[in-house]
């Protein structure tokens, strides 16, 4: 197992400083994902959608191994591909 870090950056960074012990960069990849739905959805209970935030997946030595952009674990459909009942 390796530990990994999810720095969260939002305009600012925010340092993870306790991190994961997970088994494998795939599986650090899926956490971070579905960190970025979780703090997705607390923002659209505001009546905001964060696109422009990512998450940093760091590891013990702080090298940054993948960035995922909120934007990227979501699709947006656009005016014309939503099916609207008549």
């Amino acid at each position: 197992m390796a530990r990994y870090y999810f720095n969260i950056l939002d305009g600012e960074r925010i340092d993870d400083e306790e991190g994961l012990d997970l088994p494998d960069l795939e599986t650090a990849r899926r956490e971070a994902v579905r960190s970025a739905h979780s703090i997705m959805a607390d923002a659209i209970w505001s009546g905001r959608l964060l696109l422009d935030e990512s998450i940093e997946i760091v590891d013990e030595h702080r090298r940054v191994l993948m960035t995922i952009l909120f934007r990227d674990t979501v699709v947006v459909p656009h005016d014309g591909d939503i099916d609207r009942d008549p």
